[in-house]
């Protein structure tokens, strides 16, 4: 593959602010598809870049950088077929070989998950993806996230909320700002975020909102350290008002514990 090819794509998709790995073929022994040398580029989701060599090997060497988003570069080693060492790969490959390869993590975006996608979320998405956010929306409205939502975010997702797992990837590069409609579902989505690893956790509500929806989870065995990790009510006091007003207070609020914690 022409080099100059390869990394200009690599550039391109840095670009994009979404998880990226490289894979590299670093050694083979025996029949291998793969050679010392290859190389693929891994998106989270858009189409991958590079060879290395096709077939299962290259399919398992894919699957394992999406599903489980190394954060620390690591070598495998892939067993081609035949070798029976259990401490390579399995693959039903036949080739009798084996394959070593290398993945290293490019890049691993803030995440920004903005469970509510009215107007205030929307603002709030606006500002955190021309900061550098990854910025997910997540509504239980269809019509909240319909049509051309790229202003606001990267990416949306249609949740009940009852299960806020199936539209969030919780790790320490997560960021959620919980902004239900209404506040209806504030407390059912910050329940099942509080046990869960987070670089940020806020809620949106006045003092007295916030009050009834952490008695209600003390009440639900939640500990008072626990409820004090999160950032409610969220956001810098500037005396916002105006959905954009409020947007900034909170992505203020973000970017001080982003820069300085």
């Amino acid at each position: 593959m022409d080099n100059t090819i390869y990394y200009s794509k690599l550039q391109s998709l840095l670009q994009h602010n979404q998880a990226l790995w490289q894979a590299t073929i670093v050694a083979t022994d025996g029949s291998s598809p793969a050679r010392a040398g290859m190389k693929m580029i891994i998106p989270l989701s858009d189409a991958v870049f590079g060879n290395l060599g096709g077939g299962e090997l290259e399919h398992k060497i894919i699957a394992y950088a999406r599903d489980t988003a190394p954060a620390l570069p690591q070598t495998i080693s892939f067993d081609l077929g035949g070798s029976g060492t259990t401490e390579l790969s399995p693959t039903s490959m036949i080739c009798g070989g084996n394959a070593t390869v290398f993945i290293e993590p490019l890049h691993l975006p803030q995440n920004l998950y903005i469970i509510g996608a009215g107007h205030c979320g929307k603002a709030l998405g606006k500002l955190a993806k021309s900061s550098g956010f990854y910025v997910h929306l997540v509504d239980n409205r269809p019509e909240s996230i319909a049509g051309d939502f790229c202003a606001y975010g990267h990416k949306a997702s249609l949740s009940d909320y009852r299960d806020v797992s199936s539209a969030v990837a919780f790790g320490p590069n997560s960021w959620i700002v919980i902004m239900t409609h209404g506040h209806v579902h504030d407390h059912e989505v910050l329940q099942q975020c509080l046990r869960q690893p987070t670089r940020y956790l806020g809620m949106i509500g006045s003092k007295h909102k916030v009050a009834e929806t952490f008695s209600k989870l003390q009440q639900q065995g939640f500990s008072e350290a626990e409820l004090a990790t999160v950032h409610a009510p969220i956001g810098l006091k500037i005396g916002s008002q105006s959905p954009i007003e409020i947007a900034i207070s909170i992505m203020a609020e973000i970017i001080r514990e982003l820069r300085m914690n």
